[in-house]
């Protein structure tokens, strides 16, 4: 169209030179006419932006959000129109596109499956469940790899027609692009791609931080049956099924067995040792966390509790101490097998950790409920929560050469193998995609942070997709509770804002990039729009 006016206007000026004076208004009457052009063009373009508006939702609980950004301003030279253009939506269908354009919380997509799945959500912690915490598990080496289980979720005979009915196709789940990468997937890759995001250099907030916050017995997160059909057993019991206690006559009649590689093996009533412990003034109250390594940034599997708990060196003692060669322990469990059996976990730990290991019997100062592993669980401080053994029955003192720190994996991926998986892991709770919040009010993010047995020293934050991070130094901080943090920052404009969060702990590990959690809120100066 600009090239077309530019050879119209210079007809018209070659004509101009040689016509009178009342020919002039040829000219403006073209000018009026390529006016009333363009203002057709922008009012339809308006229409299409009006039409192809970013979707506001309420979810469930009354929570606001917008998924996809409005591109506020014109800043783009192919996009020439006032108002900018709806590029987002009606180019790249942003709203229709990823895990939450059809499920609102992917928690209530797994918690309502007919399949029982492992509970890895966390009412206490509001966490929102994203693709990142589904990939940890749903990998090539673990099973059940995620794009071979979700095309045929997805496709298949159950529920294929409903997702086709309600548009679905590859571009729902995944981007396409010239960068070499392939088939990424949309929710992983749409903050590189949304036009409208707003990008703040340097962000400034008010950071505060404790190791105090804690939750109760009953917030306490479980994965259920993540080992054995006992687990699941387990959780049907506890809170994720009947919600029924032990049989009182088993609680009272529970024994802890001291063997091996002690000079005094013994069995005592769980009772009587309790009794003993706290009448020596043995017994330990404190708070400590409990995280699993299964836990990508933004999952809610952590917990900082108050525990209660006799301490292992205690209950060595009383054995009569360790016979040389002792190399570590190994955790006895109860299975409730038809035959009564009881076999040995898998789980233990080596001696330069005893002094971080309890027999915990009350949490937050009640009793232990199944869940939390009534009678009595195992804890083991700074460590992979899989060594706390639920329905301890006692500990085994050995003397074999075992890999005791690749046993406690505390980040590893598998087994002491390989890189850190999420080490350290700082994560955004409470926030589900797109909130909306208020423009020039102040907006506080809160969260935690851990790396298992490493401190962690620094959280940075950044809202330019990385380029600059804003660093708050933590100095030494205790790797046997979490770092619960808030940072308060206030939006100057309406836009969508992206936080990313990373660590860094007192050996120097730092987040790596695809363990980085990323938050989108979006700030409106009128929320009710």
């Amino acid at each position: 169209m600009t090239g077309a006016l530019i050879v119209a206007g210079c007809a018209q000026q070659r004509v101009s030179d040689e016509a009178s004076p009342a020919d002039e208004p040829q000219y403006a009457n073209s000018y009026e006419r390529a006016e009333g052009i363009l203002a057709e063009i922008n009012e339809r373009q308006n229409e299409i932006n009006e039409e192809y508006a970013p979707e506001v939702r309420t979810l469930a609980d009354g929570t606001k959000v917008q998924r996809t950004p409005t591109e506020y301003q014109c800043y783009h030279w192919s996009r020439p129109y006032e108002g900018g253009s709806s590029y987002n939506n009606y180019f790249l269908d942003a709203d229709n596109r990823g895990c939450n354009a059809c499920h609102e919380d992917l928690q209530d997509a797994l918690s309502n499956m007919e399949y029982a799945h492992t509970s890895v959500w966390n009412d206490a912690l509001n966490n929102w469940l994203t693709i990142d915490q589904c990939q940890l598990c749903h990998s090539d080496d673990d099973g059940y790899e995620l794009g071979t289980l979700m095309h045929a979720v997805h496709y298949g005979e159950r529920n294929g027609a409903t997702f086709e009915d309600r548009g679905g196709k590859c571009l729902s789940c995944h981007n396409m692009t010239e960068n070499g990468q392939g088939i990424e997937l949309w929710d992983q890759v749409k903050f590189d791609h949304l036009d409208g995001i707003v990008k703040e250099e340097n962000v400034e907030g008010e950071f505060v931080f404790d190791q105090d916050t804690k939750v109760s017995k009953d917030e306490m997160f479980t994965y259920d049956w993540i080992h054995s059909d006992y687990d699941h057993l387990i959780a049907i019991m506890g809170k994720n099924g009947v919600n029924e206690p032990l049989p009182q006559e088993m609680v009272d009649a529970w024994e802890i067995t001291i063997d091996g590689f002690v000079n005094k093996p013994y069995t005592a009533k769980l009772t009587d040792l309790i009794s003993e412990a706290e009448a020596a003034g043995a017994a330990v109250t404190k708070l400590s966390k409990m995280h699993c390594l299964d836990n990508m940034p933004g999952g809610g599997g952590i917990s900082n509790v108050e525990i209660t708990g006799i301490p292992l060196n205690w209950l060595i003692e009383r054995g009569g101490g360790l016979k040389d060669g002792a190399t570590g322990v190994i955790i006895d469990r109860r299975e409730f097998h038809t035959n009564g059996a009881q076999d040995h976990s898998t789980r233990g730990t080596g001696l330069w950790k005893f002094d971080q290991v309890f027999l915990v019997y009350e949490i937050d100062g009640e009793p232990l409920d199944v869940s939390s592993g009534s009678p009595c669980i195992n804890w083991i401080e700074a460590n992979d929560a899989q060594g706390n053994v639920k329905q301890c029955v006692g500990y085994h003192i050995t003397d074999e050469d075992r890999d005791w720190h690749a046993m406690s994996e505390n980040g590893f991926d598998t087994y002491g193998e390989g890189p850190y998986m999420n080490k350290p892991n700082v994560t955004a709770l409470g926030v589900p995609e797109g909130k909306i919040i208020k423009t020039g009010e102040p907006f506080t993010f809160e969260g935690y942070a851990d790396a298992f047995d490493e401190a962690v020293t620094k959280i940075e934050f950044s809202m330019d997709g990385g380029k600059t991070w804003t660093a708050y130094d933590l100095d030494q901080t205790d790797p046997r509770q979490w770092v619960w943090w808030n940072f308060t920052w206030t939006p100057e404009t309406d836009g969508s804002y992206v936080l990313m969060l990373r660590g860094t702990t007192e050996s120097g590990l730092v987040s790596e990039d695809q363990y980085i959690q990323k938050v989108m809120v979006t700030a409106k100066s009128n929320v009710e729009e």
